[in-house]
């Protein structure tokens, strides 16, 4: 197939009559393309490493998974079917005349090896801990057999980071598929371009039916100012993750359309428990917390566009408690914490915050919230890579950060973020281990009720409400930036959107 991305050049030869010259006209057709304006390079689009927006947003075009989670109902992709055999086993069919990039069938045996693969990856190996092996049971169908009862099973199915790769295409690549993906989505791998530039073309055999467009073309433009600017210029066609002072550009520009919702995620600090022996100090801790203006941030940066966080849990996000202890701005208070504790003076701190503008923004407001208490605080701003690969070796003292819940459901936070189990590259990066908590957790990924597992995932967040190891902030908005030419854009809270049924019209 030719590059899509290569101009196709049509010359149309009208014949006007005899013994009267040839009128040639040449018409060039521009390939139908959507260009994103994303704010950061994805660190890779192997969906196992990662636990990364960047990349798991444009590897979500590329890769199916096994199931599809649509607002909360559970419904199969890969599959066509799946039946409960007993709390511990899952039989599985697989859909007929799915094939990857390279031509070949899917098969059983691409599943076992995914799922083994997923294993030993950092980012998605705890999602698969549950899971025992994966059997073949012949004619094209297969069974999942856990080593104990997993209530969010389905609903981590479902996530870009238990996609399905292609064996043998992986094992040609030496296991490394991090910048040439193939996978059996809507759209296939042409170009990384160093992770500033991804192209993607359609998928003419994509089991769904072909895409509306031409393919995807990723780029990252990391100053939001100037992602907004190029969506005004159509150098690109949406812009995600807006900050909220440019929305106003984006609603007075009759060619644009804004969307402002509501998504799962938590803005939040992470503190390292382990290594600072003053963040060891939970009062410590919960002066940080009382002394934050976290309504001062979202009013100055997000124009008012978010709530005060309660809980790491969004409110939207199955098992959030939002009824636990709260922590007003009270600079006084967090005083009198300090002082109880000895450690009223000289307190020194630096926060890792990564090259996002809106994050900078609050990191430069908690650093003078905290002045106000007699803590300095010095922001470091890490190139987005740099930041995920030494906060996971826990480097920092503490960082700004956020968490999207991928799955709509505690579990895909509580495990990931604060089981003992996940420290560093896994996503504890605050190095917290309390086991009644890890029971909580437990408990909440392998009860029979939707009623005792809320019960456990509240008993835990009434402790880490307590304890702090992560302090929250708020629970913001996504903006997007579309031109009206775009058409069918779906959106979707966990910010992972899915371009399949995107158009793109010439006029509007």
């Amino acid at each position: 197939m030719k590059n899509i991305f290569n101009l196709l050049g049509i010359s149309l030869f009208f014949i006007l009559g005899c013994n009267k010259s040839q009128d040639i006209a040449s018409k060039v057709i521009e390939p139908n393309i959507v260009k994103i304006g994303v704010g950061g390079k994805p660190k890779s689009l192997d969906p196992y490493m990662y636990n990364e927006i960047p990349g798991l947003f444009v590897s979500k075009q590329i890769f199916n998974t096994l199931l599809i989670n649509k607002n909360g109902e559970i419904i199969p992709e890969l599959v066509e079917n799946y039946n409960y055999l007993n709390s511990l086993e899952i039989e599985f069919k697989l859909k007929k005349g799915i094939k990857f990039h390279n031509g070949e069938d899917l098969k059983v045996s691409d599943i076992i090896y995914s799922f083994n693969r997923m294993k030993a990856k950092p980012a998605s190996k705890i999602m698969v801990e549950d899971i025992k092996e994966i059997i073949d049971t012949g004619e094209n169908s297969f069974k999942i057999v856990l080593n104990k009862p997993s209530s969010p099973l389905l609903f981590t199915l479902a996530h870009p980071l238990t996609s399905i790769l292609n064996e043998k295409d992986t094992e040609n690549k030496k296991d490394d598929i991090s910048i040439a993906p193939i996978g059996t989505g809507p759209f296939k791998f042409v170009s990384w371009g160093s992770g500033e530039d991804i192209k993607l073309e359609s998928n003419e055999n994509y089991f769904k039916g072909n895409p509306n467009i031409d393919g995807l073309n990723f780029k990252s433009i990391t100053e939001g100012s100037s992602r907004v600017a190029a969506l005004e210029t159509e150098e690109i066609d949406i812009a995600v993750g807006v900050v909220s002072i440019d929305n106003q550009i984006i609603e007075k520009n009759k060619n644009l359309i804004l969307i402002s919702k509501p998504t799962t995620s938590t803005e939040y600090i992470t503190l390292n428990v382990k290594n600072n022996e003053e963040l060891k100090i939970k009062e410590v801790r919960q002066a940080i917390n009382y002394a934050i203006d976290k309504q001062g941030i979202i009013d100055a940066i997000y124009l008012g566009n978010g709530i005060i966080a309660n809980t790491i849990i969004n409110p939207a996000v199955f098992g959030s408690y939002q009824d636990g202890k709260k922590y007003d701005f009270n600079p006084e208070k967090a005083k009198e914490l300090l002082k109880s504790v000895g450690k009223d003076k000289g307190l020194k701190f630096k926060i890792w915050v990564n090259d996002n503008i809106s994050r900078i923004q609050a990191a430069q407001i908690i650093q003078s919230n905290l002045k106000e208490i007699g803590i300095e605080l010095e922001i470091e701003v890490l190139e987005w890579s740099t930041y995920l690969q030494k906060t996971a070796q826990g480097e920092h003292e503490m960082f700004l950060g956020g968490w999207v819940s991928g799955t709509s459901d505690a579990d895909i936070v509580l495990f990931p973020l604060l089981h003992s189990s996940s420290m560093g590259g896994a996503g504890n990066r605050a190095f917290y281990s309390n086991p009644i908590v890890d029971n909580y957790i437990e408990v909440g990924r392998t009860a029979t009720t939707m009623d005792e597992r809320k019960e456990a995932y509240k008993q835990a967040q009434i402790i880490l409400t307590e304890e702090l190891p992560l302090i929250p902030l708020f629970y913001k908005n996504e903006n997007i930036g579309l031109n009206k030419k775009i058409k069918n854009f779906i959106y979707d809270p966990t910010t992972m959107h899915t371009l399949y049924k995107i158009e793109k019209i010439n006029s509007f």
